[in-house]
């Protein structure tokens, strides 16, 4: 897979975070417990990890805020601001497993989701003989890549449990953590608008379409 092209050359993941919750209204919705816990976690690993000043202190803030924040059932319709790249894909800041942040591709042509080996080792995943395998087609043929259930996924106020996840190597672009597909956005619609993905709830499979 080309996918190191998709991703801005020198665009950290500082530059992500600024843009997602810069004016975003992140930090002002009111949450459920389990998910203002992960929020605050996600802020707190991004004002740790982050060597620049501005986002540091953007992070800590809305940390703070969510912390203080009442909580409340959530909404069917969740907006999340995302980074158009040059080749029309979409690359979002993801919290797997509540504990590791990665930088994910959208991807409705891929039935699971992917995480790389760098990412599935950041996670302490371990691959065994006994873990499950599936086939994929690459440039250099069908291989057999295992597959792994992650403990859940978040982008934005969007969290999905038990997601299972192909651990393939998508290139050497260290930003580049994997590929969220069609399995984590079972049950939801997409509309893809400008800087910004809405992810509705609906009684069918994830749909995509384009304003």
């Amino acid at each position: 897979m080309q996918l190191t092209k998709r991703l801005r050359a020198g665009a950290g993941i500082g530059c992500v975070v600024a843009m997602l919750f810069a004016g975003s209204g992140f930090a002002e919705e009111t949450l459920q417990a389990d998910e203002q816990t992960a929020a605050v976690l996600f802020f707190n690993r991004i004002a740790q990890e982050s060597n620049n000043p501005y986002v540091t202190a953007i992070a800590r803030e809305s940390a703070a805020r969510l912390a203080a924040k009442p909580m409340a059932t959530r909404s069917s319709r969740q907006e999340i601001p995302v980074i158009s790249q040059p080749d029309s894909s979409i690359a979002v800041p993801a919290l797997v497993n509540n504990k590791t942040m990665g930088t994910f591709i959208i991807d409705t042509g891929s039935s699971y989701t992917v995480i790389t080996p760098r990412m599935a080792n950041k996670l302490g995943v371990v691959v065994t003989a006994d873990t499950p395998t599936v086939s994929i087609i690459t440039a250099n043929g069908v291989i057999q890549a295992p597959m792994v259930t992650l403990k859940n996924v978040m982008i934005g106020q969007v969290r999905v449990d038990e997601v299972q996840a192909v651990i393939q190597d998508l290139g050497k672009d260290l930003m580049l953590s994997g590929l969220l597909g069609m399995n984590f956005f079972k049950g939801k619609s997409l509309t893809i608008r400008q800087d910004r993905l809405i992810l509705e709830e609906n009684m069918g499979n994830g749909q995509l379409s384009s304003l």
